[in-house]
């Protein structure tokens, strides 16, 4: 009786001095891996860095190109390009339908300064022939060989040409402004590319009308950023320069990036994760990271698409 409880005495202590030894080796194990060389700790959040979910995006962004018609829209006449197409900054992307109308308005305004610029001409001539005449006889009557009121109707009509001229230059001066007015009502009508890119979404075809989503979609594709939607709490261990790692299903390699920009503003997240547990309603700051040039490549056809973001420390 006695040895069995030695032995479960001694079985007791066994257990506790190999509990003991366990943890001791644990505990320095974990120094190991988390202290410098000068004996100092590093944070276990530093040595893992900074994980968020971002988004493919151009460095150009997407820019939704549409109508400068006003708040009353406008129908599509002609589209010039489709997607997929490259286009230069300023190349004509589509016409809209009164292009036709609103050039006419520029011929007629052009015709109406062409004509009263010619009777421009011609009561200029015949002011030049009143201004003698006024001149002639306003000298005829002080030798008395002219009559005053033949005199009179020469500085009459003298006055009167001048008059007429005045009001030709003013109806000459609202002509060319409305010429001008016409020419703008034109460009309205013309629909110019506001960058270098590629067409990425057409949303109206010719005979549509234009909506609120504009009549496409372009960006820049040669470059290409991640926006990381990272923690508010993680942003002191961002700065620019860092490493990242960008992963993406479906590829086993991920891409590498470096952090180019950080955000300004704190907000909600966008993006949520698949994790059924994981907090929807984040307060994040948007980074911006450039991908490397072999990602530009692959994920040209990919834009927004979710990828898992880890900044290195």
């Amino acid at each position: 009786m006695y040895f069995r409880k030695l032995s479960t005495l001694q079985l007791i202590i066994f257990l506790s001095l190999n509990a003991v030894i366990d943890l001791t080796g644990f505990a320095s194990a974990e120094q190991i891996t988390e202290t410098k060389l000068d004996g100092s700790k590093i944070p276990s959040d530093q040595l893992m860095g900074v994980g968020a979910l971002g988004r493919i995006e151009p460095r150009s962004r997407v820019i939704r190109v549409s109508h400068n018609a006003g708040v009353e829209g406008a129908n599509l006449q002609k589209l010039f390009f489709q997607e997929g197409d490259l286009v230069k900054s300023e190349d004509i992307l589509g016409l809209l339908a009164d292009h036709s109308k609103r050039q006419a308005d520029i011929e007629v305004a052009k015709a109406n300064v062409k004509v009263l610029e010619a009777k421009l001409a011609v009561e200029k001539i015949a002011h030049a022939y009143n201004e003698k005449e006024h001149a002639r006889y306003q000298s005829l009557i002080k030798t008395a060989t002219a009559s005053v009121s033949t005199a009179d109707q020469k500085r009459l009509s003298f006055q009167q040409s001048q008059a007429i001229i005045t009001q030709l230059q003013a109806e000459i001066a609202s002509a060319k402004a409305d010429q001008q007015v016409a020419e703008e009502n034109l460009a309205k009508t013309v629909i110019k590319s506001p960058i270098a890119g590629t067409i990425i979404k057409v949303q109206a075809r010719p005979g549509e009308r234009i909506t609120d989503k504009g009549l496409l979609e372009i960006a820049d594709l040669t470059q290409l950023d991640v926006v990381a939607e990272v923690y508010e709490a993680d942003l002191t261990k961002v700065h620019v320069g860092q490493t990242a790692e960008i992963q993406l299903i479906g590829y086993p390699t991920p891409y590498k990036a470096q952090v180019r920009e950080l955000g300004f503003q704190v907000r909600k997240n966008d993006l949520n994760d698949t994790d059924p547990l994981a907090d929807k309603d984040n307060r994040v700051i948007e980074v911006r990271l450039t991908l490397e040039d072999k990602a530009v490549t692959d994920l040209q056809h990919q834009i927004y698409r979710q990828v898992q973001t880890r900044i290195r420390p």
